[in-house]
């Protein structure tokens, strides 16, 4: 008679087999974690630093710009604005900065224009710039003025506009005016831009006079200025139940445009040439400054967060950004420091 003997793993098997298959998922649901976290992490650190380097750019390409004029520089300068000489108006300085005193004040006051700033969110600084770069055109006059009130005869490609309100600058290298365009009346090559007195006019200030100061020649420069501003807001997109700051930009009188999130604390300090060699004597507040025309650089920092309280650890670090001390925060948001320095390559030109 035969016997059959039976085969197979036995418990003791079977439970080495389960105990090593649970390690083995373990294992790799450990690792698995691991990448998420990390990738997470890899991820909000990568937005920090993008939206870091974007705010110190885009604030770094407009100061470069400040007061660009084509050939002004040391010429007889006019304006025909309304309110020329208010800090909003006045383009005769490159750059004006207000310095942040405390929890919601500002050395000098801020303009009405800057709305909800940020109580603490640093300083705010005003640059005049040309905008030939946001899609409006330089210009040239074909025909020298009857007058200093005459209109103005431009060349102009077909696709060359102004819109109404728009501050220009005419500069023929012997002197330069600012002034509003109030029409700009196309006819085939050229075009006719109008400066009569009046109102504000779209987001300008209008003019209080129709005369221009000196009949500019031909082959006159106009290039279109602009005020534009930089401050830290709390931005408008709701996470969580709270608003992260941000930078935001305001053109003109214009309504404010908010530009990165996560943006914190704007501190600035302004180079001043104080004996006209172009070299930076002094880097001092804006409340310090003695002359605003002998600024010739320009030093940021930026305090940036993440736009999520993720970090595993609470921050309770004090940042220091050029010699202001911001924080402890006491959260979970990470934050990293942007700072740089920027020539004003018209005012050391």
């Amino acid at each position: 008679m035969m016997r059959y003997r039976a085969s197979g793993f036995s418990i003791v098997e079977l439970m080495v087999a389960m105990t090593l298959s649970l390690v083995l998922l373990a294992g790799a649901l450990a690792i698995t974690y691991s990448s998420r976290v990390t990738f997470g992490e890899n991820e909000r650190v990568g937005r920090l630093q993008e939206n870091g380097r974007f705010a110190i750019e885009l604030l770094s390409r407009d100061l470069r710009g400040a007061g660009f004029g084509g050939c002004m520089r040391g010429v007889t300068f006019n304006s025909t604005l309304n309110s020329a000489t208010t800090p909003l108006w006045d383009f005769t300085q490159p750059v004006q900065g207000f310095e942040h005193t405390g929890t919601g004040t500002w050395s000098p006051g801020l303009p009405a224009v800057v709305t909800s700033p940020r109580a603490d969110g640093g300083d705010v600084v005003m640059v005049r710039i040309s905008q030939t770069n946001a899609g409006l055109q330089r210009l040239r006059t074909s025909t020298a003025m009857a007058s200093s009130t005459s209109d103005i005869v431009v060349d102009k490609d077909p696709n060359d506009t102004l819109p109404n309100g728009q501050t220009v600058l005419v500069s023929d290298c012997s002197a330069a005016s600012v002034f509003a365009v109030t029409a700009f009346l196309a006819g085939g090559a050229t075009a006719t831009l109008q400066h009569t007195a009046g109102g504000a006019v779209g987001v300008g200030p209008g003019n209080a006079t129709a005369d221009v100061g000196p009949a500019f020649r031909d082959g006159a420069t106009i290039v279109p200025v602009d005020t534009v501003i930089y401050y830290v807001r709390d931005s408008d997109t709701l996470r969580n139940g709270a608003r992260n700051p941000a930078l935001w930009r305001i053109v003109g009188n214009g309504a404010p445009l908010e530009l990165v999130e996560g943006v914190e604390s704007l501190q600035i300090l302004y180079g001043e040439d104080t004996n006209g060699d172009q070299l930076v004597d002094n880097y001092v507040t804006a409340a310090a400054v003695g002359n605003w025309n002998r600024v010739i650089a320009i030093s940021l920092s930026m305090l940036v967060r993440s736009v999520e309280p993720n970090s595993p650890e609470v921050d309770n670090r004090t940042y220091t950004l050029l010699g202001t001390n911001v924080g402890p925060f006491n959260d979970r948001y990470q934050r990293t420091i942007f700072t740089t320095t920027v020539a004003l390559r018209n005012a050391t030109s």
